[in-house]
């Protein structure tokens, strides 16, 4: 059978567009096929996906139209809360979150799958290599298992996610600019939210584990 057997939507417009390159090549080469689809402008998820993974980039230039989507909105919720795979990194946790509130005051919702509002801050919150262990099993592997990734971002989170017992962290991060490991890595059902860039591609493992969940959804 020469079919992809793991079919995952991929979030990819003017919003969301970061991605190591590396990480696409490593699953795919393992037999999974990405469908684009633009948060900002479609109106529904691809067809018979697996999981969503959503990368970095920059919602908040485009919240006004994000929010505005209201029916992908309600296809990423209803998707997450259905218990497949969501992986969302930096941007897609902006995303998912309340909603952001950008430097001038203004606020738009967004997902409300996270719960927790973002905001966007004049300087860097966060820049520099990371080092991400995992704390328990998740989508991205065992408990105890380390993966290297980065962390760029302005906007911070006004609320702890694990305030609401159904929340969890599934790993702790490491950056260069702080001594101590923060608990990070919000994780409810199958949904995984988080502002570091994982380099997954580093840790075969890490994509398979990815891969097998999704494909088991």
């Amino acid at each position: 059978n020469d079919q992809p057997r793991i079919k995952i939507g991929l979030a990819y417009d003017d919003a969301f567009h970061f991605y190591y390159p590396d990480n696409l090549s490593a699953m795919e080469q393992r037999g999974c096929e990405f469908k684009r689809f633009s948060p900002i402008n479609d109106e529904r998820l691809p067809e018979e996906l697996c999981g969503l993974y959503i990368g970095g980039g920059y919602p908040e230039e485009h919240a006004a139209a994000l929010s505005e989507n209201k029916k992908m909105i309600e296809a990423i919720k209803k998707f997450a809360l259905s218990g497949r795979p969501v992986y969302a990194e930096c941007g897609g946790l902006v995303y998912l979150s309340g909603g952001v509130q950008l430097l001038n005051g203004k606020k738009y919702k967004l997902a409300e799958v996270l719960p927790s509002w973002t905001r966007m801050n004049k300087k860097f919150t966060s820049l520099g290599y990371a080092e991400i262990r995992l704390t328990k099993n998740s989508l991205l592997g065992s408990s105890g298992n380390v993966l290297r990734g980065h962390s760029f971002h302005y906007s911070e989170l006004m609320e702890n996610p694990t305030d609401h017992p159904e929340w969890t962290n599934a790993y702790s991060v490491k950056t260069g600019a702080c001594d101590s490991p923060v608990p990070e890595g919000f994780s409810h059902k199958k949904i995984v939210a988080s502002y570091v860039h994982t380099h997954l591609a580093s840790r075969p493992r890490a994509v398979e584990t990815f891969l097998s969940n999704c494909e088991a959804a």
